[in-house]
This record gives structure tokens, sequence and C-alpha cells, in this order.
């Protein structure tokens, strides 16, 4: 006698919770099966692309390398008043960005324009305690008046380190901000959670 499946759940055989089920082929179930998980598949795609982990990386990837460029010889020479440097910086930003002006150990070095991710921006160099930073600032885009979607919520800091550098991103309601240095990415942050935040 051939094996039959046993498809009454009143009656468990033995041979009714074998393997011998998973052969039964039910083509139009697997071509469901297959274009669900396609659908899966291509949302959680999409999803991943848009979100702003490739902004991330691209931001962190342009900024270093404009740390890692050496001053230009052509860029404005930046006044060692810090309130100078404020105004001068948001002059040329459209941003408002404060710097420590009673802070001794806060010492601007450059100001100048910058292409940063296909979108102006600004960077300051500037020397905080003997280390090396670089701050950029990036006004968002305004299509109508309305500001473009963010990257991550507000008030969130993403921080990392990459090619021997550390940087913290940041967005403000009108501009994404980064910080690069060569020190370790605590420090940066900690120095950006007190002298821009």
């Amino acid at each position: 006698m051939g094996s039959t499946t046993n498809r009454n759940p009143a009656r468990r055989l033995d041979d009714a919770s074998s393997l011998t089920g998973l052969l039964e082929f039910r083509p139009r179930l697997a071509v469901v099966l297959v274009v669900l998980t396609l659908m899966v598949a291509v949302v959680g795609w999409r999803i991943a692309r848009d979100t702003g982990v490739r902004r991330v990386d691209v931001f962190a990837r342009e900024a270093i390398a404009l740390c890692d460029a050496a001053p230009s010889t052509g860029a404005v020479t930046v006044p060692p008043d810090a309130a100078e440097v404020e105004k001068r910086f948001q002059a040329l930003a459209g941003v408002r960005v404060g710097f420590p002006r009673d802070d001794p150990d806060f010492l601007p070095v450059e100001i100048r324009r910058e292409v940063f991710a296909n979108h102006p921006a600004v960077s300051l160099r500037f020397r905080y305690a003997g280390e090396g930073y670089l701050l950029v600032v990036s006004p968002r885009d305004q299509l109508l008046g309305t500001p473009a979607a963010a990257v991550f919520p507000e008030g969130s800091f993403v921080s990392g380190e990459r090619d021997g550098r550390s940087f913290v991103l940041w967005e403000r309601e009108e501009a994404t901000c980064i910080v690069v240095s060569e020190g370790d990415v605590t420090r940066a942050f900690d120095l950006v959670r007190r002298l821009f935040t």
C-alpha cells in the first residue's frame, strides 16, 4: 500500500507528520511567494536607499577630503576676534553659527567658500586647545520656501571615524553641519556639544 497524505487533522497517523509534504509542489503558491518576496526586497532596498546612510557617507567623505586639503593661499583671512568671525561666517553661509567669544582655546585660522555634496557651503578651519578642526556648514535647499527633509531627527548626531579622521555630523533647521578632526571621536563630539549646540 502506498503512502497517503492524511489531510484530516482529527486523524493523526505516523506518516502525517513526515516531511513528504515538502515534496508536494504547488505552482500557484510558489509564484505568489516569489512575487511577495521580491516586493518586500524592493521596498526594503528603496527604504534603505532613501535613508540618510548614503548622505552621511557622502558628507563624511567630502568633509574629510576638505580637511586633508591644504589651506588655500587665496582664502579670506580670518580676524582673531570670534565676534568678527561669526559675522563673516554668517555673511558667507547665510546661516547663523555662534562661536565661543570668551574661550581662549578657540583660535580661528581660515574661512572659505566650498562646494560640499554639490551644494554651496562655508568652511572654518580652527584650532581648539592646540588641535586642528574643520567646521563645514551647508545651508539646506529650500524649494518654494519649504526646507528640505533632514537626514535624521533634529537634535541627533552622527559620529564616526574614517581614514584616520573623526567626524560629527548634525543638522539644524536651516543647515547641515559637520566637524572633522584628527583627534578622537569622543573629543570631537564633546567639542561640538560644548561649542556649537
